[in-house]
This record gives structure tokens, C-alpha cells and sequence, in this order.
């Protein structure tokens, strides 16, 4: 079950990711992001997403 719920933290985080380097490409860079993956929206809001050990996450701090 563990794995299970990693992968799917893992997939969110890709899909925000990808979503996110559209938006930057189009030039948006002030966009607002919905989630119902309330650990992914904590650790993006905290600013935890810099120590985070998701490669994604990490990516959509930077």
C-alpha cells in the first residue's frame, strides 16, 4: 500500500510539474494550481519542496 501511494504522489507531482513548464513556456509565471493532494500543496506551500527527496517536487521549487 506504501508503494502504491508513492507512486501516486509521484504522478501528481509529474503531472503539476508538466502542467507548470507549459504555463512558464507560454510565459505565464504567476499561475494558480489546484490539487486535492493535500501533502503535495503542504510541502510546495512550506517551502519543504527544496529538501524534498521527489526529483518533481524539486523541480517545481526551482
Amino acid at each position: 500500500m506504501v508503494r502504491r501511494l508513492t507512486n501516486i504522489f509521484h504522478v501528481e507531482a509529474r503531472t503539476m510539474l508538466e502542467g507548470l513548464k507549459i504555463a512558464w513556456a507560454r510565459d505565464f509565471h504567476q499561475v494558480e494550481v489546484e490539487s486535492d493532494n493535500a501533502l503535495l500543496v503542504d510541502i510546495l506551500r512550506n517551502g519543504l519542496a527544496g529538501t524534498n527527496n521527489v526529483a518533481e517536487v524539486r523541480m517545481i521549487h526551482t
